[in-house]
């Protein structure tokens, strides 16, 4: 059974640290992270926020960084488990994710 979705803010308890990861997880683009977190920082510091999630070394960096790997894999994992279940349209759900990344 699938979990039931509430309306509160999906980021409600979270640190800006763990919002960071898991955006970073649902590949989301750095603008949208952003502006999703702004309410989570200082005034005036969701354009750094911005700068921060791009530049290398930077603790946001990392975070997303981490997230976006983290996503992948369990991305592939999932896929890779649907082809060895053999459910509809997996194995072309897989070759489509692997080339998506090749292209990178």
């Amino acid at each position: 059974m699938k979990e039931e979705m509430n309306n509160e803010r999906i980021l409600d308890g979270m640190t800006v640290k763990e919002a960071i990861v898991r955006y970073g997880e649902l590949q989301l683009p750095y603008e949208q992270v952003a502006r999703l977190v702004a309410d989570m920082v200082e005034t005036g510091h969701a354009l750094s926020l911005h700068e921060k999630l791009q530049t290398p070394g930077t603790d946001e960096y990392e975070w997303y960084q981490s997230g976006f790997a983290e996503g992948n894999l369990k991305l592939n994992i999932n896929l890779e488990s649907d082809v060895k279940t053999n459910q509809k349209d997996a194995y072309r759900n897989l070759s489509a994710e692997r080339r998506r990344h090749c292209n990178y």
